[in-house]
């Protein structure tokens, strides 16, 4: 299992939230950051390697999704 963690806003404006959890692929990951964020941005990391910036669609319950590029040639 590989370990990541999910930075997000914290919902009663404290500031950032980070979670650590473990998963088996990064789109196991993806399923796990978006059914725990909170807020309408996340960034995921592998590591301390950033894998992915998340931004939720108003209202469409939809999280798109921006990869690093350093994650995507490394």
């Amino acid at each position: 299992m590989i370990q990541y963690s999910l930075k997000f806003a914290a919902d009663n404006f404290e500031g950032e939230k980070t979670v650590s959890f473990y998963a088996h692929s990064t789109a196991g990951a993806l399923e796990i950051a978006k059914n725990s964020a909170d807020g309408d941005w996340a960034e995921l990391y592998q590591g301390g390697q950033l894998v992915c910036r998340m931004r939720l669609v108003e209202e469409t319950g939809v999280w798109l999704v921006e990869g690093s590029r350093k994650h995507a040639q490394g």
